[in-house]
């Protein structure tokens, strides 16, 4: 969707972003044909899934005022819950989805537009609760669906992390609300639609993406489905990833957390973790200042120093866990804190679910906590 273009707009609603949580799915759903196993998907499924940032919160961190959406549009979803979800790509090259959020939120009452999220390799960015609808595909679509962004990047690399990123958000919307995966690209009837598809089958918008975006990197929309089935199967207890019709499999499965594949971090990543800088024998170099969380650093390779592994950057060596991160579970509600140990009170992470941390424990003002992003904070004691 080109945001810089006209859009229909209808009210819409926010009450704060609240972390995804997942529903037992008591059968398992098949991936639409395609004409071959793509290599993005494959590429994709290397990289770990970088988490959610929610927007309120990310914008308190840098003095910004959050525009609520929500005191001046609200729109109810006909169903009482969203039918699916429209993928869309914001057509500006180059622009995060931390440039798109400020962005829309400087500018989104004199725009007309707005979105649940923008995804890009680096974060899933969420402006608002998908509990109500948004300014995305027009006025048939505005109160049926979810609106996710998917940013425009530069890279294979890049693109392969950004899908595998909306791929795993779009997976865990859809247990959310207790939706399945199905295809609706070329049916017009499904849970996962692109904006051409609102386009072609409910009208009142004219806008062909996310099409002509994947095109560029060999993509398709029935390939980005494929990822999204395998991810929302895997979270269900399935590794089957076999590509075929809208069928489903009449399997009892139990719901369970994603497990991430192994790590593959090369090129510029943010660290979560303030991070030392280590020399080629695992000693920490006092001469070198501290890596605070939120900084760009430069992977070069990964190595291991006495069975332990670390990034090299330059001037040393990190600690691989300030970036990889482990996935926890979540052993009771728990408020996200900033580094001063203060939290909104309005987003919470829910018992049973998982999370991953970055790096040691950290200590602020006498409480443990874990890293669950550059200056997000879990009490540790809340995660197992």
């Amino acid at each position: 969707m080109k945001f810089t273009k006209q859009l229909t707009a209808l009210t819409a609603s926010l009450m704060l972003a609240a972390p995804l949580i997942s529903t037992t799915s008591s059968s398992l759903v098949q991936a639409a044909p395609t004409a071959s196993t793509t290599d993005i998907n494959t590429m994709a499924k290397q990289y770990s899934y970088s988490g959610v940032t929610y927007l309120y919160e990310w914008l308190a961190q840098q003095g910004i005022t959050y525009n609520k959406f929500y005191t001046e549009n609200k729109i109810e979803y006909q169903n009482g819950k969203p039918d699916g979800i429209v993928i869309h790509e914001t057509a500006t090259p180059g622009a995060t989805a931390y440039n798109e959020a400020i962005y829309f939120n400087r500018e989104w009452m004199n725009m007309y537009a707005y979105v649940h999220a923008f995804v890009d390799q680096n974060t899933v960015m969420q402006m608002m609760t998908p509990d109500y609808g948004a300014w995305g595909a027009g006025p048939m679509a505005n109160d049926r669906f979810i609106q996710v962004e998917l940013c425009e990047v530069d890279t294979i690399e890049d693109f392969a992390k950004s899908v595998n990123n909306d791929a795993i958000y779009c997976a865990d919307l859809l247990h959310r609300y207790g939706l399945k995966p199905d295809n609706a690209s070329s049916d017009g009837e499904g849970t996962i639609w692109s904006h051409a598809a609102v386009s072609k089958f409910l009208g009142k918008t004219d806008h062909g993406d996310p099409d002509g975006y994947f095109a560029k990197w060999g993509y398709s929309m029935d390939q980005f489905y494929d990822l999204i089935v395998y991810y929302y199967n895997k979270k269900s207890g399935s590794t089957n990833t076999s590509s075929s019709s809208k069928t489903e499999t009449k399997t009892e499965t139990q719901a369970q957390t994603i497990t991430q594949p192994p790590v593959v971090k090369t090129g510029k990543q943010t660290l979560m973790h303030d991070a030392y800088l280590y020399d080629a024998n695992g000693k920490k170099i006092k001469t070198k200042p501290l890596q605070k969380a939120g900084t760009v650093v430069t992977i070069k390779k990964s190595i291991l120093i006495n069975k332990k592994k670390y990034y090299q950057v330059s001037g040393g060596y990190i600690v691989a866990s300030n970036l990889d991160g482990t996935m926890r579970e979540i052993v009771a509600n728990s408020y996200i804190y900033n580094s001063s140990g203060t939290s909104s009170g309005m987003s919470k992470l829910l018992k049973g679910n998982s999370v991953r941390t970055y790096g040691s424990k950290v200590t602020i003002a006498g409480i443990k906590y874990y890293a669950i992003g550059a200056n997000q904070f879990v009490k540790a004691n809340n995660l197992k």
